[in-house]
């Protein structure tokens, strides 16, 4: 079993090089896509590539991000997967909690979709005190995982998924049909809000990808003032950032202890809902109609005969 990471990248010079090395531990392959990074995140990879043999820098492009650019990183490598390998959406600000290697070897082979509990950690108003006393303590340089500590569980989406040789990843999709969902989540820290500076910046890209096109990011735009997201974007004040703020007092506080709190009641329900043998074979008629247009439809029931 081998497992294949693939990570889109876009301005994360702060944290990439912790995130990129912590996979490093349980990633046999991390691809890395850089949407047109202008704060150094590309060099940084393209340099941690020089000694790490599982980093493979695939591109820099600063096309219009869609989740569906993960479907090209697939294409292009999926030569190097094997029958039962794992592929992993690996976002460029998080780091795992449970060890994917172990987590997924143990996964009857009837499962073959992988969704993660999400511990979001938040940049608070203690944080924000603390930031105006010395803004030192949230330099790039200070480790994520000190400086951030305030998290609640409270999202969760598809991490993993099993490959097989009759795959099909439509580009326009985020993922493929693959099968049954594992009923237990892997646990992984996402910081997404780290200081004012990041949280402006990621704030500005996202709203920018949206003035763009990106149908992606719209829990960032909340605080648009315009009807467009294109004027919005115009607008930008550079004083977003402060909506973002957490009260640490409705949080909870990460003592590095290795305890957390998990919330089932704040994340989505996991999509599985039928039997797991019944719901892949229902997955790979669908993945199988998919492949085929509407006139290879109507031909196989008889409506036309050419």
């Amino acid at each position: 079993m081998k497992i294949h990471s693939i990570c889109m990248v876009k301005n994360e010079a702060d944290i990439i090089e912790q995130t990129i090395k912590a996979a490093t531990y349980w990633s046999d392959f991390i691809y890395v896509f850089d949407n047109g990074s202008t704060d150094g995140s590309w060099e940084k990879v393209l340099e941690l590539a020089k000694n790490c043999k599982q980093l493979i820098p695939y591109k820099q492009d600063n096309c219009t991000y869609h989740n569906g650019l993960r479907a090209e990183v697939f294409k292009h490598f999926q030569a190097k997967s094997s029958e039962g390998d794992w592929w992993c959406q690996l976002d460029a600000d998080e780091i795992y909690i449970d060890n994917p290697r172990v987590f997924l070897a143990k996964i009857p082979h009837v499962y073959q979709y992988v969704w993660a509990a999400s511990f979001q950690y938040y940049f608070t108003d203690r944080d924000l005190e603390k930031y105006k006393q010395d803004p030192a303590f949230y330099a790039d340089s200070i480790p994520v995982e000190q400086k951030c500590r305030y998290y609640r569980n409270e999202w969760s989406e598809a991490r993993f998924f099993r490959y097989d040789h009759k795959l099909v990843w439509d580009s326009n999709l985020r993922w493929p049909y693959t099968g049954a969902v594992y009923p237990i989540r892997i646990w992984l820290k996402h910081y997404q809000y780290r200081s004012p500076q990041q949280i402006q910046n990621r704030l500005k890209i996202r709203l920018q990808a949206r003035s763009k096109g990106s149908t992606s990011f719209r829990h960032e735009t909340k605080f648009k003032t315009a009807n467009n997201y294109a004027e919005s974007f115009w607008r930008f004040s550079g004083n977003e950032w402060k909506e973002k703020i957490a009260k640490a007092s409705e949080l909870n506080y990460d003592a590095g202890d290795n305890k957390y709190i998990i919330r089932e009641d704040l994340m989505p329900k996991l999509p599985s809902f039928f039997p797991p043998i019944l719901l892949n074979k229902t997955r790979i008629l669908k993945r199988y109609f998919n492949r085929m247009n509407i006139r290879k439809v109507m031909r196989l029931i008889g409506l036309i005969k050419k």
